[in-house]
């Protein structure tokens, strides 16, 4: 019955991730990428106590840890704000 759980979890989270890329992509929300790397640290720290927690959840604690790590890496990537353009660019 865990494994029922832990699937609809790692389901859940991967849709919760593609809905929060999508809103960034999207322009409805611009977390700072301390706030996405944040975000990713969570996940992360998440898979590892699955993996520890449960024997036979390696699997399911591997995929959100991943998912974290990349979530981390793409905030560290991510621009800054945009500065506004001068009245010397127009």
């Amino acid at each position: 019955m865990a494994s029922l759980g832990l699937t609809i979890l790692t389901v859940l989270i991967v849709i919760g991730l593609l809905l929060f890329y999508a809103g960034i992509y999207l322009d409805f929300i611009r977390p700072r990428a301390v706030q996405v790397q944040l975000l990713g640290l969570q996940f992360t720290l998440f898979g590892i106590v699955l993996v520890l927690a449960f024997d036979e959840s390696v699997g399911y604690g591997v995929t959100i840890g991943l998912m974290g790590l990349l979530t981390g890496v793409v905030g560290s990537l991510q621009d800054g704000e945009k500065p506004e353009p001068r009245e010397a660019d127009r």
